[in-house]
């Protein structure tokens, strides 16, 4: 683990807004370090907001303090646990982990939990990381590793960061307009208007949100209610994402609203056989469901 002193260099030359936002970023890097030589990462797929900081947008993307992975494997739900607990067991390159709660590790319907507090020489008191795995559905598009752009720090690890197993790209951008579909949170809008400035597979990821909502059952995918709730949202808390953000970074939330309302309209261009699925809230029709995910898998292999 870096040193007090290591963490505040890398601060001042980064820009980040303080010391505890790098030592965050750290600690995330060796937990994935971690899971990769424990072979955590052969049943799970890399996903949420760290996986896009780290595989998408660099040190300029957002900070995000937790750890979201998709079970892609036929591992047990309590056997994955038992890996983590395992991983977490003993101390990790002057990194140590504890449990400050008897309920800070969980199993839950849809997958597992753990919430270790983890801490090192220079920061007894340590960080409470949140890692959890959904097993709610597999991952739709083949995994495959991807290597992480490379941060200030990297050198002065000990090690070389491990390329890690993500969800495809556009199946990333699926979660965050599910994510966003149903909640209403300034870290789904800043990442969602940073993607929105990317080349986007606009059909693929379209498809893919109307199967990620169809599978959560509720409401399907609707381009006018998505974007009533991105722009009618009063629970936004604009400094809660600039205290993610670097020192150089000033959010604007009209700018993100009107990136993520205009950049993603191509959700309501929708075939008709993903109108059937997006009006199917009871998730009756597996079949057509099936089908469609057998195809998108089909046109990435």
């Amino acid at each position: 683990m870096l040193s007090a002193n290591e963490l505040r260099k890398v601060a001042a030359r980064s820009g980040a807004r303080d010391i505890g936002n790098v030592e965050i970023d750290v600690i995330l890097t060796q937990l994935l370090q971690l899971f990769t030589e424990t072979g955590i990462t052969e049943h799970v797929a890399f996903k949420g907001g760290t996986m896009l900081r780290k595989m998408v947008f660099g040190p300029r993307g957002r900070l995000s303090t937790d750890l979201d992975f998709t079970c892609r494997s036929e591992i047990t739900t309590d056997d994955l646990m038992l890996m983590m607990l395992s991983a977490l067991d003993q101390p990790y390159r002057g990194l140590s982990f504890r449990y400050d709660k008897d309920k800070d590790w969980y199993l839950t319907d849809d997958g597992c939990a753990a919430n270790p507090v983890c801490f090192h020489s220079d920061n007894p008191q340590g960080v409470k990381i949140k890692l959890q795995v959904s097993t709610r559905e597999q991952p739709i598009l083949p995994v495959t590793p991807v290597a992480q752009i490379a941060q200030d720090y990297f050198t002065a690890l000990g090690f070389e960061p491990a390329a890690i197993p993500c969800l495809a790209f556009e199946e990333a951008v699926a979660e965050k307009i599910r994510a966003a579909s149903q909640r209403s949170k300034i870290r789904d809008l800043h990442d969602l208007a940073e993607l929105a400035a990317r080349p986007l597979n606009r059909d693929l990821i379209r498809a893919l949100a109307v199967l990620k909502l169809w599978n959560s059952g509720g409401p399907g995918l609707d381009y006018e209610r998505f974007r009533e709730r991105v722009a009618g949202s009063a629970d936004y808390e604009i400094g809660d994402l600039t205290a993610l953000l670097r020192k150089d970074q000033k959010p604007g939330l009209k700018a993100m609203i009107a990136k993520v309302t205009e950049g993603y309209r191509f959700l309501g261009d929708m075939t008709d056989a993903e109108r059937a699925l997006a009006a199917d809230s009871h998730r009756r029709n597996h079949k057509d469901a099936d089908a469609l995910k057998t195809t998108l898998a089909g046109i990435m292999k």
